[in-house]
């Protein structure tokens, strides 16, 4: 909690310091939520350049909107619903080519496969589902929250997401272990 309310006092003062023209103030709310937002776009793409292209065009359209900005705590939903719209614009393009996901991580084989099985399961779902359990189960967002980000009500949330973790156990064919909450 305590975490929380720092990185909302932090930024506030980027914020305010960005909308007066203070331009270094970008660096501030990028180290703020740049991994965040970048874990979010790699969730959603699948793709280590997407994402990192869709992070930048992120934070670009903060800069370009600089003026408009309120220090009024709907700052991480606009962000995030930037990144969302930036993701959703990119799977849509058509690919001529499209890479494996990164598979390469440490840690034992196991854990590993699991992770790919995991990520492989995700990326089937559809879009629907698939957004809800990146932003609530994967980018710890509260509920409130994601529904905003998505533009749907917080009870249409929760159903996405238990019907998103249904179809994901479903498609893991009991590799992981039953988690739903109600």
């Amino acid at each position: 909690m305590q975490d929380s309310l720092q990185d909302s006092q932090t930024e506030k003062r980027w914020l305010i310091a960005l909308s007066q023209g203070d331009a270094s103030a970008m660096g501030g709310l990028f180290e703020l939520y740049g991994e965040r937002i970048f874990r979010y776009t790699y969730r959603m793409l699948r793709n280590r350049t997407d994402a990192e292209d869709a992070t930048a065009e992120t934070f670009l359209r903060v800069l370009k909107r600089s003026a408009e900005l309120r220090a009024d705590g709907a700052f991480r939903t606009w962000l995030f619903r930037i990144a969302r719209n930036l993701c959703i614009d990119k799977m849509r393009q058509h690919r001529l080519i499209e890479l494996p996901p990164d598979a390469t991580t440490s840690g034992n084989e196991e854990r590993t496969a699991l992770k790919v099985a995991v990520q492989q399961a995700l990326a089937e779902l559809p879009l629907e589902y698939k957004e809800p359990l990146v932003l609530c189960d994967l980018e710890d967002m509260p509920a409130r929250e994601a529904a905003e980000v998505l533009n749907i009500s917080v009870p249409a949330l929760k159903s996405r997401l238990y019907r998103g973790r249904r179809a994901l156990r479903s498609k893991l064919g009991g590799v992981v272990e039953k988690t739903d909450e109600p």
